[in-house]
């Protein structure tokens, strides 16, 4: 409908100018959502999501963006000129996957040059999630139960617990993947893999000689462990993004709580209940060997492409070697670790600044190595031991059973600490582009917090 104005002919547009530019802006604002909604899936922290977020919409012609990120969704207002809109979307399971994440940023940087449309955008990154490869599912498993069997060597278990441990972590990972594939509730996939894989160590380890029984059927379960989400939980509330931050913080809390009553219901059942356990010591070399092995079997979890395999690998020998170093002499677990996880975002690092590109990871290596540090199974025998407190009836050993669980409360929460604190302390000092700087020059910085 047209109304004749002098000489002008005015369409409906030309009357309801913000309604034209709110729709302008509204694919603009849905792309930038979906960027968002993607490096959050694959383990982004807050500070690149956001980041992404904002590279999308400002190659995408917003002159403003303003973003907030959170655990169940993400928001974000996107305007030009005097004109804004803002839109919401959820955000579904939570994983890791760092192919698919570093790949996801070089499409914003893309897009961050200008000239793509916002549904060129979109199908660019659904096209890139299509397109990454991942791991055979079988050769997934494997890698698990060879990153457990790794876990369990660093923890002190003998020779025959380890092909125990082994078979344990492989079962227990091809289950998660099946239950995953028929969408159970992630707590409740953790019970079930965590009762089904300790079970089976602790039923075969003996069969086979082992008199570390205990520790097997930890060792096996450490493929569930959230290392990465409580590394990147500590790195948003220290970045200033305490929202997200403490989401992940609780989200990883009833993960080990749902793992540790999988695990206790075994002990409980197998009547192995004692939260002593002798652990085997070995030396220095041991360590690092063992500690590269762990950290490239989850690098596969991780879906690392294969040159970061073995960068994970060299990370991951660093960390348990100096942490082992510092052990030896006469350091406390924290500060070991603290020290540990310093030298590997050193190496990384200044690996990063080398005119030529050795590893595509960046500071995902970092975490990476620094994932057979987690104490998972004292994270499991802190719990435990909780629960087991209180059923505990005489007195005199429920002083001694408190003393263990506050100990492994607090070398957890310490040492988790202690780690996160060292990664996020060296790249604030670097602060290397988290997003490829031979791509472009300049990325534009987001507004506001989330």
């Amino acid at each position: 409908m047209k109304k004749k104005t002098g000489f002008a002919m005015l369409t409906a547009q030309d009357q309801d100018p913000a309604g034209s530019k709110r729709l302008e802006l509204e694919p603009i604002a849905l792309a930038a959502l979906e960027a968002g909604q993607m490096l959050l899936s694959t383990g982004a922290k807050a500070g690149v999501v956001r980041q992404g977020m904002t590279m999308i919409a400002r190659g995408l012609g917003a002159d403003l963006t303003d973003i907030r990120v959170g655990f169940a969704s993400i928001a974000v207002t996107v305007g030009s000129g005097s004109h804004t809109i803002t839109r919401m979307l959820g955000v579904g399971a939570h994983g890791v996957n760092m192919r698919l994440n570093h790949a996801l940023r070089k499409v914003c940087v893309r897009v961050s040059r200008g000239g793509m449309t916002p549904k060129e955008a979109v199908a660019a990154l659904k096209a890139q999630g299509r397109a990454t490869p991942r791991y055979h599912p079988l050769l997934v498993c494997l890698a698990a139960g060879i990153a457990c069997a790794a876990f369990g060597e660093l923890l002190g278990t003998d020779s025959q617990a380890f092909l125990p441990v082994l078979a344990a972590g492989t079962l227990g990972q091809w289950i998660r993947l099946r239950l995953r594939s028929h969408d159970v509730n992630s707590f409740v996939m953790t019970a079930l893999v965590a009762f089904v894989s300790s079970a089976f160590a602790g039923l075969l380890a003996p069969t086979l000689g082992s008199t570390t029984v205990a520790i097997a059927m930890s060792a096996a379960v450490l493929m569930l462990v959230p290392g990465v989400p409580a590394i990147n939980a500590q790195s948003d509330i220290m970045e200033g993004f305490p929202t997200l931050g403490s989401a992940r913080a609780v989200s990883v809390a009833m993960v080990l709580v749902f793992l540790t009553v999988g695990v206790g219901t075994t002990r409980l059942l197998l009547g192995n209940t004692d939260l002593v356990v002798r652990a085997l010591h070995y030396g220095i070399l041991h360590q690092t060997i063992y500690g590269a092995i762990a950290a490239a079997g989850f690098g596969v979890l991780f879906n690392f492409g294969y040159a970061n395999l073995v960068c994970a690998g060299v990370a991951g020998a660093i960390a348990l070697g100096v942490r082992s170093v510092g052990l030896e002499a006469g350091w406390t677990l924290e500060a070991a670790s603290f020290c540990a996880a310093i030298a590997v975002a050193l190496v990384v690092e200044l690996v990063g600044l080398m005119p030529v590109r050795i590893c595509q990871a960046g500071k995902a290596l970092a975490v990476a190595g620094c994932i057979p540090m987690i104490p998972g199974s004292a994270a499991a025998q802190w719990i435990f031991g909780l629960f087991t407190l209180t059923s505990h009836l005489d007195a005199a050993g429920s002083g001694e059973l408190l003393m263990i669980v506050i100990q492994s409360g607090l070398r957890v929460i310490f040492t988790i600490g202690a780690i996160g604190a060292a990664l996020t302390i060296v790249t604030s000092l670097f602060r290397r582009p988290e997003f490829p700087v031979d791509e472009v020059k300049a990325a534009p910085q987001p507004a506001g917090r989330g």
